[in-house]
């Protein structure tokens, strides 16, 4: 079957798409990539995303009609032939044990293309006191298991998450967590410093220019998220607007060195949190490396401060015959809507802390004249 995954991060930038033709029926089917791009969020719906706790029902009922329709209007100019869609949708509220809310209303790309649309991928989870999130996890176990050693994956988005993949004769569980801000409060900076010309830190330049401000960097440390055993996942409710502001009324940049400590400092955040979560890892784990994605494999001074914190991890970007850190999230639900398509379950309880292992998805047929 081929199977078209859409994928749209708290980053709030675009769309990922990649196309899958997926052969077999059990867990670990032959796959291809037939194609995947990147499209950019038009200015409105960026201006929206970005600060999704601001919006009201009314405008979120509006945008997930304006969404959907946006995905079908997009797909349709690839020319692209596939049996099912599987869209993750733009995350507005995350909110467990108690919900979680993607928009991107699958009635219009299910009409469009007559094909089924397998949409809302965490909500079963929830409904089993699972954090709905991270859902990657299972493809990390997918594309990364090897036999002796146990294998870190690290995806930086708007917020960073990780996860450790124990080698197929390691009995210890999977086990995933969101980490904290990955790129968002990166982001956020960025925009601010520069006006919104920039929209974020290419390459992690900006960053490189600044020096770490140490009051600054221990106030952030002292957000109760860190202190929170995992399973547990973040998103705007954490590290959103709300926050962002609050920091810079503690903090206000009042130069442009003082902006790129800020930037500087944000980024050492990223990289110390996400190192403190590796560095408590069990002795049940011993990962020697680690594939990274998201658009913060990019940004090289990121990427260097990781390597600094973690010395002893052989840290290098994803590239797994095709799936790369620009595709890996929207590989990954068209591997969650294979899953769904083959009637097996797709979130790890180790991971989110669900009661059971249950099917993942939700879906939309075409209307029938």
């Amino acid at each position: 079957m081929k199977i078209l995954g859409l994928m749209t991060g708290s980053s709030a930038d675009g769309l990922d798409l990649c196309l899958v033709r997926f052969k077999g029926q059990d867990r670990s089917p032959y796959f291809e990539i037939l194609h995947s791009c990147e499209i950019p969020y038009p200015e409105t719906f960026q201006i929206s995303f970005r600060n999704p706790l601001h919006l009201s029902d009314d405008e979120i009922g509006r945008l997930d009609i304006e969404l959907g329709l946006w995905f079908a209007k997009e797909i349709e100019k690839l020319n692209l032939d596939f049996d099912f869609i599987a869209s993750h949708g733009q995350t507005i509220k995350h909110e467990p044990p108690h919900f979680s809310l993607q928009i991107g209303k699958p009635q219009a790309m299910s009409d469009k293309f007559n094909c089924p649309v397998i949409y809302d991928f965490r909500t079963a989870d929830v409904e089993q006191g699972g954090q709905g999130a991270p859902l990657i996890p299972i493809v990390d176990q997918y594309l990364l298991q090897q036999k002796h050693s146990d294998v870190l994956s690290l995806n930086i988005g708007g917020i960073a998450n990780m996860t450790i993949v124990p080698g197929s004769n390691n009995p210890a569980p999977v086990l995933a967590w969101d980490t904290g801000p990955g790129n968002t409060l990166i982001d956020k900076s960025v925009r601010m410093f520069t006006k919104d010309r920039l929209a974020f830190d290419e390459g992690g330049h900006i960053a490189s220019q600044g020096k770490v401000n140490l009051k600054l960097l221990d106030e952030l440390l002292k957000h109760e998220f860190y202190q929170r055993t995992p399973p547990r996942s973040a998103g705007q409710e954490q590290f959103g607007d709300s926050y962002f502001q609050t920091v810079l009324t503690q903090f206000y940049p009042g130069s442009e060195q003082a902006f790129k400590d800020l930037i500087h400092t944000s980024t050492v955040l990223t990289a110390k949190t996400i190192a403190s979560s590796i560095n408590s890892l069990s002795s049940m784990y011993s990962p020697t490396s680690m594939f990274v994605s998201g658009g913060g494999a990019f940004n090289k001074t990121l990427m260097g401060l990781l390597r600094d914190e973690l010395p002893s991890i052989a840290i290098g970007h994803l590239n797994v015959r095709g799936v790369n850190p620009s595709n890996k999230e929207a590989f990954g639900f068209a591997y969650l809507g294979y899953l769904f398509a083959n009637g097996l379950s797709a979130n790890l309880p180790s991971v989110t802390g669900a009661r059971r292992a249950v099917t993942l998805g939700k879906l939309w047929e075409p209307q029938t004249v």
